[in-house]
């Protein structure tokens, strides 16, 4: 799966979902380590610091655990349930993002404006 700039998500949401759907479906086991970042990177032909992002955002969701020197891990099962948001936390967080891609799209208009503006 390579992220696609059509997905009204950022590329790292994207990463992240594409990530938790492996673990979901056990392509991941609990408590394995996941790849290493440049390897997950290669995989979705994104940069460091974007799947740092998504790995990160699994962190928030409880499916894996970050270890500081070895890397991130699997989080159990019952470790992911202790760990999952409440509805309404998630259904914010979802408006936030929403909000985000919205800011966005304004900035990027307000620039092309600008650009216009000063082409006149």
């Amino acid at each position: 799966m390579t992220p696609s700039s059509s997905d009204a998500r950022r590329v790292n949401e994207q990463i992240a979902d594409e990530l938790q759907r492996d673990i979901e479906s056990g392509r991941f086991k609990a408590e394995e380590k996941l790849p290493a970042v440049r390897q997950i990177a290669e995989r979705f032909d994104a940069a460091a610091g974007t799947v740092s992002k998504a790995l990160q955002l699994l962190v928030q969701r409880g499916l894996v655990r970050a270890d500081s020197t070895r890397g991130y891990f699997v989080n159990s099962r019952e470790e992911r349930e202790e760990k999952q948001p409440s509805p309404e936390f998630s259904a914010i967080m979802r408006e936030i993002e929403s909000i985000r891609d919205h800011v966005a799209r304004l900035d990027g208009r307000l620039r092309e404006l600008e650009e216009q503006r000063g082409q006149d």
